[in-house]
């Protein structure tokens, strides 16, 4: 189960484009909409929470996570498409959610992770939370299909209608989206952490699969989550709420800064403790400056000093994890520059003790080694 997401996410996450069969002046990869999904529920949530309403913010975060995977299985059907089948019928559009779900929770993976899935999917009684997640994905909707619409504008009428309805009629709802759509900073904030989606990781490399540093912050969110629940299975008391959240948010000031690579930050002395000042002040000028102090606050232990204690080095063994799964990617694309950098990855987290870094080093050799994408996405047939 662990291995065969983790691929989904870093081949067809990665390729998946979004309004594919639109005119596009920007294209938006699946997993770019993820991240954007996230950061938006996220803040949304905030809002809800300064309005006296009790949010489970952790139940929020995996529900974005763990339904998103059923879309890289259901690639082929795009956004547009699944609202109609809804509407027409969403009973049926339930069931094949519920087919893609299942593919999943077939596979191996630890009881705790299969029975928390389990739980998270089948979850009735989260309605406020359900509803900022339908908002968040609405409202990330708009953004795509009206920056494409500033060149194709007949094209994207329909659906740029349609999803304005939605989110009045959403508004009418959820204060935190009323008060989004009516905040031009808070727009502006959300936008510039859309950036993201433009940064990309190993920006001085040549890349046959480019990953940008939105989507990989989605894949640390996941590993993250892997690495705490697998501690909690081995007596650790990891809490996965904090780790999602520094998961999430630990790389926003390449929002400004952009992609500066490890070797780069310690090749002078002081550089590092420099570049963290020059962060903060720029965090101050082009970012923190949308949203209120309060907000500012509350972001900042998570962008700012995301692997500061224990708790957080868990959520940096995941960062390492993710580069080592990008590096592998590349390097079984014959790309020999990512050969050498794989192999130093991986020298160095197979010495790091901990039973969720053991787990996935097993499940990200043996599925990363043996399977292709053709193989790892069900057929037709292993759904009857």
């Amino acid at each position: 189960m662990v291995g065969n997401t983790l691929r989904l996410m870093l081949t067809r996450g990665l390729s998946i484009i979004r309004w594919n069969n639109f005119p596009r002046v920007v294209d938006t990869k699946q997993m770019d909409n993820v991240g954007a999904t996230l950061h938006t529920a996220l803040f949304l949530a905030y809002l809800e929470k300064q309005e006296g309403h009790e949010i489970d913010t952790l139940y929020l975060m995996k529900k974005i996570i763990f339904t998103s995977l059923s879309d890289l299985v259901l690639s082929d059907i795009n956004s547009g498409t699944k609202s109609y089948i809804k509407k027409l019928d969403e009973k049926i559009f339930d069931d094949l959610y519920a087919q893609a779900y299942e593919y999943f929770l077939r596979t191996e993976a630890p009881k705790s992770l299969k029975d928390d899935f389990t739980s998270i999917l089948h979850e009735k009684n989260k309605q406020k939370e359900d509803l900022i997640f339908l908002a968040a994905k609405k409202y990330i909707w708009h953004v795509e299909a009206s920056t494409n619409a500033r060149v194709f504008q007949e094209i994207y009428e329909v659906p740029l209608r349609d999803i304005s309805l939605d989110l009045k009629s959403l508004s009418s709802e959820l204060v935190s989206l009323k008060e989004l759509l009516r905040n031009t900073d808070y727009e502006k904030y959300l936008a510039h952490i859309f950036r993201l989606s433009f940064s990309m990781r190993w920006n001085q490399y040549q890349r046959n699969t480019p990953i940008s540093v939105m989507s990989h912050k989605v894949v640390v969110a996941y590993l993250s989550y892997i690495i705490g629940m697998i501690g909690n299975d081995n007596g650790e008391e990891n809490d996965i709420e904090q780790m999602l959240m520094r998961a999430i948010y630990h790389d926003v000031p390449e929002v400004i800064t952009g992609d500066i690579i490890t070797p780069t930050k310690k090749a002078v002395p002081w550089f590092v403790e420099l570049l963290e000042k020059v962060e903060e002040t720029m965090m101050d000028d082009y970012l923190f400056g949308y949203i209120t102090p309060e907000y500012k606050k509350y972001l900042s232990p998570y962008i700012l000093r995301p692997f500061d204690d224990e708790l957080w080095m868990k959520v940096k063994y995941a960062d390492i994890f993710s580069a080592l799964i990008e590096a592998k990617i590349e390097d079984q694309s014959w790309n020999h520059f990512f050969h050498e950098k794989y192999q130093t990855i991986l020298s160095h987290i197979s010495r790091i003790s901990h039973p969720g870094v053991e787990f996935l080093l097993k499940e990200i050799l043996f599925h990363f080694d043996t399977i292709t994408d053709d193989t790892i996405a069900p057929s037709y047939d292993t759904w009857k």
